[in-house]
């Protein structure tokens, strides 16, 4: 079975304008479960974010995965990243699509002056959790019933300032 690589693909993540909502909307609803998406006033809300950045991972001319990252400034004057939501279309997992998303948020994040990374994922069902631990995340809190559908895990990755 021939599997597609991103070495030899067209994949390209790129920041991209909050114009693009609509795609990261539309491409939200392929990616999940409709209990799991952003409603449109939610992405309206992260869209007029100052702090928000919005990612696409592209194959040539179409859009096959997304990404948010947010940045904000705590009490004790560091920055924080976090990576508010992540997605790729099923069609491109496990052969780097995600990977190549998630370090073009870091990267930005990083850029930024950002401290630490923080997310939250399911608990314990799908790849998303060793997803994110294969890339340096480490479990920093349970969070029972985080989602109206499961328990979560909030992740934490320091990162060096760039």
């Amino acid at each position: 079975m021939f599997e597609k690589r991103v070495s030899d693909s067209n994949l390209t993540a790129i920041r991209t304008s909050k114009n693009d909502s609509g795609q990261i909307y539309d491409l939200e609803r392929r990616i999940f479960t409709v209990n799991k998406c952003f409603s449109r006033s939610q992405l309206r809300y992260l869209i007029s974010s100052p702090n928000a950045a919005f990612f696409l991972l592209r194959d040539s001319n179409s859009s096959v995965g997304f990404g948010i990252a947010l940045r904000s400034k705590l009490r004790n004057g560091q920055y924080k990243g976090r990576i508010y939501s992540i997605g790729v279309l099923p069609a491109y997992r496990s052969m780097g699509a995600g990977k190549l998303l998630l370090d073009a948020m870091e990267k930005y994040l990083i850029k930024c002056h950002v401290s630490f990374i923080v997310l939250e994922t399911l608990k314990g069902k799908g790849g998303a959790e060793i997803f994110f631990a294969k890339r340096g995340y480490r479990e920093s809190q349970f969070l029972p019933e985080y989602y109206p559908y499961g328990d979560a895990v909030r992740m934490r990755k320091n990162v060096s300032r760039g």
